[in-house]
């Protein structure tokens, strides 16, 4: 009966230590699965927070673009009016009018994209919790290789604008004043002396330099269109990513 008795005590003892371990267990799992949620709804929390600024950042450079864009048109009309000019022997235009039109010229504006958010979301990995992979290619590709693209581009076509224009303002003795505080990216200049070189205006290497700044014009407006294009599309699923959770 003693044995018995012993026995039982035992099992029961054994049975309630059992009992005792598993509850642990279950309750460390369970913590450990509640932090990780925790954390989890953090990190989507925050993926949601940099998206909301990742948008606002694209319709800023979006807007860059369009500003820059419009700039393109401007001077490639400029661009147009010179060369019809010199191809009637300066006959369209008078000396003040070529000047200004010169001077007005701006092929060298080039884009710059706000980047940061963008590497934010990779440097603290909720880049990975994005679930829309055409997103996070699109971005990708935005913020790496179009960047470089664009770097390059836009590289070329400053060193370009950089020599023709100190020849425009050489041969033309251009003297201008300068609004810093006018127009939408850089200053607004304003004609206010000139000494006109009707021999330099009428030659081959004006007209090539003016034909090539068309070609400049016309390569870096269908890149940014592309690029905007792009922009558009990245916003349109920011937005709708952050609505998904």
């Amino acid at each position: 009966l003693s044995m018995t008795k012993t026995t039982n005590t035992f099992k029961s003892f054994l049975r309630n230590n059992i009992v005792q371990a598993i509850v642990i267990i279950l309750s460390v799992l369970l913590s450990f699965y509640l932090e990780q949620r925790r954390q989890v709804n953090i990190t989507k929390q925050e993926k949601n927070y940099l998206l909301t600024d990742l948008t606002k950042t694209l319709e800023g450079d979006i807007n860059q673009i369009e500003i820059i864009l419009e700039g393109l048109d401007k001077s490639d009309k400029n661009l147009i009016k010179l060369l019809d000019d010199i191809n009637n022997n300066h006959t369209l235009l008078s000396d003040r009018e070529v000047a200004e039109i010169l001077l007005q010229i701006q092929i060298g504006t080039s884009f710059f994209p706000q980047d940061g958010i963008f590497n934010q979301l990779i440097a603290n990995g909720t880049f990975n919790l994005i679930e829309n992979e055409e997103l996070k290619s699109l971005l990708l590709n935005m913020y790496t290789h179009k960047k470089e693209r664009n770097y390059a581009t836009s590289t070329e076509i400053d060193n370009f604008n950089l020599l023709w224009r100190r020849q425009i303002m050489g041969n033309f003795r251009i003297q201008f004043n300068y609004n810093s505080y006018d127009g939408e990216i850089y200053g607004q200049q304003e004609l206010t002396r000139y000494r006109f070189n009707r021999q330099y205006y009428l030659s081959n290497e004006l007209y090539g330099a003016l034909s090539q700044s068309r070609i400049y014009v016309g390569m870096y407006t269908r890149f940014l269109n592309d690029q905007k294009n792009e922009y558009q599309t990245a916003l349109a699923l920011s937005k709708t990513e952050i609505g998904k959770d």
